[in-house]
C-alpha cells in the first residue's frame, strides 16, 4: 500500500503569508493624524510657488520646516534636516510623494489642542499646526461647557464644527509666515506682560477702534484710488489720536503685534486678493467644502473684511470673553494686515523695511500721505461724523459697564467660590515672579491683578519653585499683594505637601518649596519661606 503524504503547500503558503504580513507591518507606518492635513500642506506649496514674490518676496515656504500633531497621539516632522531623537523615518501613506518625514507616537511636543504657533526642535524653528480633529476637540470643549444653550444649538445647526478647507490653507501660510519673521527679525516681539496694563475697557479708545476698522474695510474694497487715499488720511488722523491717549508702552504694544501678526495675517489676505489664477492640485477636491479659487477668493475676502470689522469693534463674544485680552490681540491681527494691504498700493517698498527695529506699518503709512497738523484735525472729525463716533462710544460706555460687571463676577467666583480656595502668598520669599500663560486669556483686574486661563498655566517663583495648574483653571495673580488665589474641587484636608517640599494634587503641582499651609474651613492658605 502507497503511502501518502500530507501536502507541504499549505504550510509554505502559510508561512509566506505570516512574512509578507511581518513585512507589510514593519514597512508601513499607521497614519494617526488626518491625511488631509498633508494634502494641505502640498497644496499651501503650490500656492506659493505659483504666487512668488507677489505674496511675499524674500520667503521661501518650500524650505519651512513643518510639525503636525495630535496631542499625546502622533507628530509628524516634515522637512527637517536630520533624524531627531525619539523620531522613526514615517514610511506610510504619503501625498508628498518620497519626501522623508519622521513621526512619533504617544508623545507630542505640544500636549494642548490646537496649538498652531512656531516652536523649535534642536534649535531649528519650526512650523506648528494642530490636526482639524485636535482643533475640533478644542472647539467642542469651548462650545459644550462654557458657552449658552442657544449659542451652542445654533452653532450644531450651522454645522460650524466642519472645519474649512481654505481657512486650513490660510492658517498653514500665516504660521509659516511667522518661522520666516523669526528668523528675519528674532528680537522683533512685543512686550506680552503690557496686556494687564493696556485700557481694554476704555469707551474712547474701544470707539475710535471702530472707525479704524470701518475706515479700512471701505478704503480696500474701493476702487478708486482717489478714495482710498482719503480714507488713509482718514484712518491715519483717527489712529494718531487714539494712540496719542494712550501710554507708551501700549502704542508700542500696538505696533509690535500689528507687526508680528499683522504681517502674517495680510499673507492670508494677499492670497485671497491675488490667488484666484492659481490652479489647486487634483487631491485639494477631496476636502469636504473645496470649490477651487476662481470666483470663491473674492467672495471670502469680502466676508474677511466684514468679519474684520465686527472684530474690531468686538461686535460679539465669539472668543469667549470679548471683556478679556483675546480681543484686543485678534484685532491688532486686522488692523495690521488691512494697513499692510493698503502700503501695497502706496508704498510697495514697505516689505524691504518691516523687518527693522523700530519700523511700523502705521508710521509708513502716514509717512505715505504727509499732511499738516490742521488738515489731520480736519480729517478726524471728518472721519468722526462719516463713521458715527457718538454713537460708538455710547455703545462703548455700556461696553465698559457690561465689562466690569463680568469681570467682578469672574473674581467673585474664585474668591467666594463653594469649592476650596486655594491662597499662594509670595511675600517675603521673591519680589517677581515668572509666568507661562496665553496673551489670550488675561482678564484684568487692575494693572497689577489679573486672572488667567485658558490654558494650565505654570508660575516661575524662584529657581526650581514653581506652580503648575494641571487643568484650565482660573488664577488670579495679583502683584500688589504678592498673592496668587485659585478655587479647586479637591477637599481642603487632602491639600498637603509630601516629602521633598512638593505639594501634588490632581489640579496643581508646587515644587521645591518651603511652605507654611494653614486651614481654615474651605480655604487654604500657603505661605513660601
Amino acid at each position: 500500500m502507497k503511502k501518502k503524504h500530507r501536502s507541504l503547500i499549505p504550510l509554505v503558503c502559510f508561512l509566506l503569508l505570516i512574512c509578507i504580513s511581518t513585512a507589510f507591518s514593519e514597512q508601513f507606518t499607521e497614519l494617526r493624524i488626518d491625511p488631509l492635513l498633508l494634502v494641505s500642506l502640498k497644496e499651501c506649496r503650490n500656492i506659493t510657488s505659483s504666487l512668488g514674490r507677489e505674496l511675499y518676496p524674500g520667503w521661501d515656504f518650500q524650505k519651512t520646516p513643518i510639525l503636525f500633531y495630535r496631542p499625546n497621539v502622533q507628530e509628524l516632522l516634515i522637512n527637517f534636516p536630520h533624524q531627531p531623537e525619539g523620531f522613526s523615518e514615517y514610511s506610510g501613506f504619503n501625498p508628498l510623494g518620497n519626501e522623508t518625514i519622521y513621526f512619533r507616537n504617544d508623545s507630542t511636543m505640544f500636549t494642548i489642542d490646537d496649538q498652531n504657533t512656531s516652536s523649535e526642535i534642536d534649535s531649528i524653528p519650526v512650523l506648528v499646526v494642530a490636526d482639524p480633529f485636535s482643533s475640533m476637540r478644542n472647539q467642542l470643549q469651548d462650545v459644550l461647557t462654557q458657552r449658552s444653550k442657544e449659542f451652542t444649538e445654533t452653532w450644531l445647526k450651522s454645522w460650524s464644527f466642519i472645519p474649512s478647507p481654505y481657512d486650513k490653507l490660510t492658517l498653514i501660510l500665516h504660521e509659516a509666515f511667522h518661522v520666516y519673521q523669526s528668523k528675519m527679525a528674532p528680537e522683533k516681539s512685543a512686550n506680552e506682560m503690557v496686556i494687564s496694563q493696556y485700557p481694554l475697557l476704555d469707551p474712547v479708545n474701544n470707539a475710535l477702534y471702530v472707525l479704524e476698522g470701518n475706515i479700512l474695510k471701505d478704503a480696500l474694497l474701493s476702487t478708486e484710488p482717489s478714495v482710498r487715499k482719503e480714507k488713509i488720511k482718514e484712518f491715519t488722523a483717527v489712529r494718531r489720536f487714539r494712540q496719542s491717549l494712550l501710554d507708551s508702552n501700549c502704542v508700542e504694544y500696538e505696533n509690535l503685534n500689528e507687526y508680528a501678526e499683522g504681517t502674517a495675517k495680510y499673507v492670508e489676505y494677499k492670497f485671497l486678493k491675488s490667488g484666484e489664477a492659481v490652479e489647486p492640485i487634483r487631491e485639494m477636491y477631496y476636502q469636504n467644502g473645496f470649490d477651487g479659487y476662481r470666483g470663491v477668493l473674492p467672495k471670502k475676502f469680502l466676508d474677511r473684511m466684514n468679519n474684520m470689522v465686527n472684530v474690531v469693534a468686538v461686535n460679539d463674544d465669539r472668543f469667549g470673553n470679548k471683556f478679556g485680552s483675546g480681543p484686543l490681540r485678534f484685532k491688532l491681527y486686522e488692523l495690521g494686515a488691512c494697513q499692510a494691504l493698503l502700503l501695497d498700493e502706496v508704498m510697495p517698498e514697505w516689505k524691504e523695511k518691516i523687518f527693522k527695529d523700530g519700523v511700523y506699518l502705521g508710521d509708513m503709512l502716514r509717512q505715505s500721505t504727509a499732511f499738516s497738523e490742521p488738515e489731520m484735525k480736519r480729517y478726524l472729525e471728518q472721519a468722526k461724523s462719516e463713521y458715527k463716533y457718538d454713537d460708538a462710544y455710547l455703545s462703548k460706555l455700556q461696553f465698559e459697564k457690561e465689562g466690569k460687571e463680568y469681570i467682578q463676577k469672574k473674581l467673585d467666583a474664585i474668591l467666594q467660590t463653594d469649592q476650596t480656595l486655594v491662597k499662594i502668598s509670595y511675600d517675603g520669599f521673591t519680589d517677581k515672579i515668572g509666568i507661562a500663560y496665553t496673551p489670550f486669556g488675561v482678564t484684568q483686574i487692575t494693572q497689577k491683578s489679573g486672572i488667567y486661563d485658558m490654558v494650565p498655566i505654570k508660575v516661575r517663583f524662584k529657581e526650581g519653585v514653581e506652580l503648575q495648574m494641571r487643568q484650565v483653571i482660573p488664577v488670579l495673580i495679583d502683584r500688589e499683594k504678592k498673592l496668587i488665589a485659585f478655587a479647586v474641587a479637591t477637599p481642603a484636608g487632602e491639600i498637603q505637601s509630601s516629602s521633598g517640599d512638593k505639594l501634588e494634587t490632581s489640579d496643581f503641582v508646587l515644587s521645591t518649596a518651603k511652605m507654611d499651609i494653614t486651614r481654615k474651613d474651605k480655604t487654604v492658605e500657603i505661605r513660601l519661606r
